[in-house]
């Protein structure tokens, strides 16, 4: 099983959403927004459109991260033609000089996300450990 760290990061939108699979491993570097949405805190990644929710800040961490693995689940089991096209469903783009490195620009609060209180909204990065 595939482990997640969360770290806050500036918010400067430079960081790009990476997949990289290799040899049946994923490795993610994703951009995660977070906030408030009434009185639960919420992570969202906009890139995959996931979510978790929770009463703390923690609460929704770890429940993103379970949701991450169940997507990880999802994306091995699929054959390598399949995997390729999903990910580019997803708006990834293959990178010419790796074999199945896929990325995606940074999508801030100002597009897809949605439902934040106002002022709330934060940037962390995922990645697998």
């Amino acid at each position: 099983m595939q482990e997640f760290t969360i770290e806050k990061f500036p918010s400067n939108g430079t960081e790009q959403d990476t997949i990289r699979i290799k040899n049946g491993l994923i490795d993610l570097t994703l951009n995660v927004l977070y906030g408030k949405q009434g009185e639960f805190f919420l992570s969202y990644c906009p890139s995959l459109n996931i979510s978790g929710y929770g009463n703390t800040e923690k609460e929704a961490d770890e429940f993103i991260k379970h949701e991450m693995i169940v997507f990880c689940e999802d994306l091995n089991s699929m054959q390598s033609e399949e995997k390729n096209h999903f990910l580019l469903s997803l708006g990834f783009k293959k990178e010419r000089f790796k074999t199945k490195n896929f990325s995606k620009a940074y999508v801030d609060e100002n597009g897809r996300l949605q439902d934040f209180d106002e002022g709330t909204v934060q940037r962390k990065i995922l990645q697998t450990t």
